[in-house]
């Protein structure tokens, strides 16, 4: 991008605090769904998790509708938001809400934006890019997910369960050394292999969930999708 923003500043603990408001209120969770028993000789659960990494880092791009979900029980909070998925390789990502209308998280391929004025007006939050980082800071989180799933957990074919009238095997994924996460849940099409939900359960119990509907993989995006041009009179804050 070729525009800097006027102010940018060190993140201070408030804003932190504000940070992690601002993602709560975003979201929450919803009603857990049962997966079904599986009809038949289960398969290997290894081999769906390589055929469903396979899919997915053939994808050079990624549209969608998601709904995207938080529950934090230490605070209380849940709120739900959703609006369009949008990613391009590794280093480009946006979710753009409509529900909260303007909320938008872009990653541009150097920084990960966040910019929430339902609950935080004025104040935008950007950070460099970081393969390591968890949570909202996240970009690649698929990609992390399968890149750590058959050293860093334990694989557990939990069954079938339908999702937006999608069947699709429900995968549990327990760390088998230090983690940041106590579980990840995929659920992986039984048809095209891509991923149409996961959840992760972190330490603090803390609980998100994304769902995705209407995917399409590998239709063209432009780069300018990607762009994010901190609004007028909003002060940048470094995360």
């Amino acid at each position: 991008m070729d525009q800097e923003p006027k102010r940018v500043a060190r993140i201070t603990p408030k804003v932190r605090r504000g940070r992690a408001l601002a993602t709560i209120a975003l979201l929450s969770l919803p009603g857990q769904a049962v997966a079904q028993e599986i009809d038949g000789p289960a398969p290997d659960v290894q081999v769906l998790l390589d055929r469903a990494r396979e899919v997915y880092d053939g994808l050079t791009s990624m549209q969608a509708v998601f709904e995207q979900t938080i529950e934090i029980p230490l605070l209380g909070r849940r709120r739900d938001g959703s609006g369009s998925w949008y990613q391009k390789g590794p280093g480009r990502f946006k979710m753009d809400f409509t529900d909260p209308e303007g909320d938008v998280i872009v990653a541009d391929g150097q920084f990960l934006w966040l910019y929430y004025p339902s609950t935080h007006p004025g104040q935008v939050i950007r950070s460099a890019i970081d393969a390591n980082v968890t949570g909202a800071g996240m970009v690649d989180l698929q990609g992390r997910i399968f890149e750590e799933a058959e050293s860093g957990y334990d694989a557990v074919l939990e069954g079938t369960e339908d999702v937006k009238d999608h069947v699709t095997w429900r995968i549990a994924l327990t760390p088998t050394g230090e983690s940041p996460y106590r579980r990840v849940r995929v659920w992986v099409d039984e048809e095209s292999f891509l991923v149409r939900r996961f959840e992760i359960l972190e330490e603090n119990e803390t609980v998100r969930t994304v769902i995705l509907d209407e995917l399409r993989p590998n239709e063209s995006i432009a780069d300018s999708v990607f762009e994010f041009v901190p609004p007028e009179g909003t002060d940048v804050f470094e995360g």
